[in-house]
């Protein structure tokens, strides 16, 4: 700051250049951009006649985009696999790169190809991390329960020179120059839009004109692992308990994955009006086993069967509990598609286990948001279905419930998006970090 800007008051605003090396769509600057003041002109939708008539076609050129975050001036060029000895900050995102590559057709994860971070991105990265005068930041978002850094040693591959953002929580382990970003997580899983996961958002304002629902508690089942097997058991002694099966692996499209045979005995227990049919006559066709369609299928068929729906959400107690105690392997999130979207839809839900309720919990906290009392006190739901069940028998303490079930859901709903208009835990991280760019303490 010079003497005339002194003597005046004004704040000069520090400048942060940043490199994108992924091609550029108005939903990756959002992505990885939210929570920013900008132009909306400046977040085009095309460069050129051919893209702005069709949107499958991609943007190759170059482009900049200028905003504004915490009284500080940023530059966001998407740059592609270019550029990267360019003093500044550079981002290359693993899900991102598969998407550009054609190696994938929308966010979900795929492990059969996990090998690109060993073979192709690590050595990339490190190729070019010995310039001082650049930081390099990898994002790798799986939405799966295993540790993404123990799994390809990023600690040890990965040059000091490159910062690791994960969706694993540092519950069990931590790493140097390893960040957790919740708001870069969430829109995970709502830019890019592969899956139709936003399109959850806007569905709110029709389901909750919804009041006539045929069950008061559904559990979802698509693929049957562990607990679900036993809460599947379970549920069939209990009246107020009902079980819809997706015709995952049912046809001979799929792998007949029967898991000892427990789909067959599963079908004929829970009755044909139960099975969520994906494959149906023309219109009714959901296609196949793409996540997409599995997402969709949830949209449509899944969220009018019952007031409240069992959620068997991935914690990594799961896995705890399951006998993994090399913890070091555990992927440590605490988020996946189910509860996102049930958060964004509105729709009340009990997780398998409590620990779901309390990371949406501590987050709000974190953000200086009261969250709502959530109405029920478990640990595991495996260990109040019979509660639950018995409750739903009595209509006036069970509309009691399902309404704070509402009020929680709603409000951590709205929370959330309120955060991530106005909140960017990444680029929190890049302004804090300890380089030649910023001069200033690293966030741990």
């Amino acid at each position: 700051m010079d003497f005339l800007s002194k003597q005046i008051g004004v704040k000069i605003m520090e400048k942060f250049k940043i490199y994108i090396h992924h091609k550029y769509s108005y939903e990756l600057f959002w992505y990885f951009f939210h929570g920013v003041e900008v132009d909306l002109d400046d977040v085009i939708t095309h460069t050129n006649k051919k893209n702005a008539f069709n949107r499958k076609v991609e943007i190759d050129e170059q482009v900049e985009i200028p905003f504004k975050y915490k009284g500080s001036e940023f530059l966001a060029s998407f740059v592609e696999l270019t550029k990267f000895n360019l003093k500044g900050h550079h981002i290359l995102d693993y899900s991102i790169y598969l998407l550009d590559k054609k190696l994938t057709s929308d966010r979900g994860f795929n492990s059969n190809i996990m090998s690109n971070v060993d073979e192709v991105i690590i050595p990339l990265l490190n190729k070019h991390s010995k310039n001082g005068d650049v930081k390099y930041h990898f994002v790798y978002i799986d939405w799966e329960g295993h540790n993404a850094i123990r799994k390809h040693k990023l600690d040890i591959a990965l040059n000091k020179n490159i910062n690791i953002y994960v969706d694993e929580t540092p519950a069990l382990y931590s790493y140097p120059n390893s960040f957790y970003p919740f708001t870069l997580n969430f829109m995970s899983f709502i830019y890019p839009n592969t899956l139709g996961l936003r399109e959850f958002y806007f569905f709110e304002d029709i389901l909750k004109h919804k009041k006539e629902y045929k069950h008061k508690i559904n559990l979802p089942i698509r693929r049957f692992y562990e607990e679900k097997i036993y809460m599947f058991y379970k549920s069939l002694k209990y009246d107020n308990i009902n079980v819809t099966l997706s015709s995952f692996h049912d046809t001979k499209q799929y792998s007949l994955d029967q898991v000892d045979g427990i789909r067959n005995y599963a079908i004929k227990q829970i009755g044909k009006e139960n099975v969520i049919q994906k494959r149906g006559y023309g219109i009714n066709d959901f296609g196949g086993e793409w996540n997409d369609d599995n997402i969709n299928e949830m949209l449509w068929k899944l969220f009018d069967k019952a007031e409240v729906n069992l959620l068997p959400e991935y914690h990594f107690s799961n896995a705890v509990d399951d006998g993994e105690l090399d913890y070091i392997k555990i992927g440590t999130h605490c988020m996946t598609e189910k509860s996102v979207s049930h958060i964004l839809v509105g729709k009340p839900f009990i997780p398998f286990r409590v620990d779901t309720i309390n990371f949406y919990n501590a987050i709000l906290r974190e953000n200086n948001i009261t969250p709502k009392e959530y109405p029920l006190k478990y640990t595991k739901i495996k260990s109040e279905i019979e509660y639950l069940n018995d409750l739903a028998y009595n209509q006036e303490e069970w509309d009691l419930f399902v309404s704070k079930l509402q009020d929680w859901v709603s409000h951590t709903r709205n929370s959330i998006i309120k955060i991530l208009n106005s909140k960017n835990d990444f680029l929190d991280i890049l302004m804090t970090s300890d380089t030649k760019l910023t001069n200033t303490k690293k966030l741990l």
